[in-house]
């Protein structure tokens, strides 16, 4: 009985591996809609346990087994968003002769007194500040060594250096509320950058469905085609620009297959040098990443950090990045 039971807990913690592991290629069928919103923002540490339960089995498990129990333990840590820097970040080279601009970003709209806003800005000293869902601040009043600076439905800027505002984007488009990105313009000391601050839908609606046993595939689906629809214009307006920032709330984890489809073109900044667990939102049982900084490859990546120091529900992301050659 025992042996059995083994064998099918094995296949069971296999089979779960295997569908985690493939959600960044995941199809964008209806029906999937819903249990991938569930995989990708519900807590994610039932995995790892479900994996290490498999040492309760030890002896009716063979050799082979045992040691493919480690690699699902590998895929159970990958599944929680546990960081290594890449490679690639070990042999990244800068010159002393390189110019610096440095990013933070932050959702306030759980909260986020002026006071901590201001201490954040004031100890890492960015170049520029994005903030998302700050509705009810005074610009006069914020961040006032910053010469250059404006809000739009929530979405703001303060820079160090002047910008011209290119465009915006408004869920007018597909019959929405509220704006979900703007792009700009930035002159900058080794030349222009182009910068988007988003703040893409999100799906809480459906997952408080979840909770609470409701299944609304129309709602979700509705939610879902509308994320697709934000991700890709703001995806097609990066394309092929140098000197490219991406910045804010997605309201997506690296892992979903809508930002694997419109956002891998670009670096994530966490996800190169991030180390250790470095969810952005949290809430009562778990955190997930879903705020970013994505950058081109002109920009070579020197540090990034997740700021821990806000209330609220998200925390902000600070990041520096230097430049070799102007353009």
């Amino acid at each position: 009985m025992f042996k059995r039971l083994s064998q099918a807990y094995f296949i069971f913690c296999c089979g779960m591996c295997f569908l985690v592991t493939l959600l960044p290629w995941w199809p964008t069928y209806e029906i999937l809609t819903i249990p991938k919103y569930a995989l990708l923002f519900g807590p994610r540490w039932w995995l790892l346990i479900a994996v290490i339960g498999l040492l309760f089995f030890w002896r009716y498990l063979s050799k082979a087994q045992l040691w493919f129990s480690s690699l699902l333990i590998l895929l159970s840590l990958n599944f929680l968003d546990f960081q290594l820097p890449s490679p690639s970040s070990y042999f990244s080279t800068s010159t002393s002769t390189s110019d610096e601009i440095s990013v933070l970003s932050a959702n306030i709209g759980g909260g986020g007194s002026k006071r901590e806003l201001e201490y954040i800005g004031f100890t890492r000293k960015p170049d520029i500040i994005l903030l998302q869902e700050a509705r009810n601040i005074a610009l006069s009043t914020l961040f006032i060594d910053y010469d250059f600076k404006e809000c739009i439905s929530g979405l703001c800027i303060f820079s160090k250096y002047p910008f011209k505002r290119v465009k915006v984007l408004s869920r007018r488009l597909f019959e929405g509320w509220g704006t979900f990105a703007i792009f700009y313009q930035i002159e900058t000391q080794f030349g222009q950058v182009s910068l988007a601050n988003v703040h893409f839908e999100t799906p809480r609606s459906v997952l408080m469905g979840l909770i609470y046993r409701f299944f609304d595939f129309t709602l979700a689906n509705t939610i879902e085609s509308n994320r697709q629809f934000e991700a890709e214009l703001v995806s097609l307006w990066s394309k092929n620009k140098p000197y490219t920032l991406i910045v804010g709330d997605f309201n997506m984890p690296e892992d979903e297959n809508t930002y694997q489809r419109n956002f891998t073109h670009l670096n994530n900044a966490i996800g190169i040098k991030g180390i250790g667990f470095n969810a952005t939102k949290h809430t009562v049982w778990h955190g997930v990443r879903i705020d970013h900084i994505l950058y081109s490859d002109d920009f070579k990546l020197k540090a990034v950090d997740v700021v821990e120091v806000i209330n609220g529900d998200h925390q902000p992301v600070f990041a520096t990045f230097s430049v070799g050659n102007t353009h």
